[in-house]
């Protein structure tokens, strides 16, 4: 499960680099396009730079997600450093909150682009709702990104710091 963690890692990190790297190809393009007399810029350009970087911050959310790197309050942390159960149990009710808030999330966002029909994008023949749907697909992603760096922790929490380090000594080889 450790190389699903490092692939999903990878492959998030890899798509979110793409689209901001889209983003900033899309807003460098329409400056030379403006500079261009009687060619002017083209009229998508904000949207779709809007649309990237929004996705792209998705995205790297599963990143975030799968390597257990969000936000935490580190008092919590503090009363059960000490404890292996109450360790284990913090991140029990961590992810269960984090899975659940990503579900509830998938749920709110499907219905959203569900719902969205309206062609109010400036893109060309893109709905709104086409546009919604990298939600409900990121956020469901995510969801799995909390099961696996859940999984990938009770793997690492049962072993002995001596396994531990002889496994990644073996991995280095």
């Amino acid at each position: 499960m450790k190389k699903v963690q490092e692939w999903t890692d990878t492959i998030s990190t890899v798509i979110s680099s793409l689209m901001t790297g889209a983003m900033m190809f899309i807003l460098v393009f329409n400056i030379v396009m403006r500079l261009i007399p009687k060619i002017g810029g083209v009229s998508w350009y904000m949207e779709s730079s809007q649309y990237l970087n929004v996705w792209a911050m998705l995205i790297i959310g599963m990143q975030i997600t799968v390597r257990g790197t969000h936000l935490r309050v580190e008092v919590i942390d503090a009363l059960v450093k000490n404890s292996p159960l109450g360790q284990k149990i913090v991140k029990v009710i961590d992810e269960a909150f984090i899975i659940l808030f990503y579900v509830l999330a998938t749920y709110a966002s499907y219905q959203l682009a569900t719902k969205a029909k309206q062609a109010v994008s400036t893109m060309p023949k893109f709905t709104m709702g086409q546009v919604y749907t990298m939600m409900p697909i990121a956020f469901a992603l995510s969801a799995v990104a909390a099961v696996i760096h859940l999984i990938v922790y009770f793997g690492e929490s049962g072993r002995t710091t001596e396994q531990t380090e002889n496994k990644d000594a073996k991995e280095e080889k």
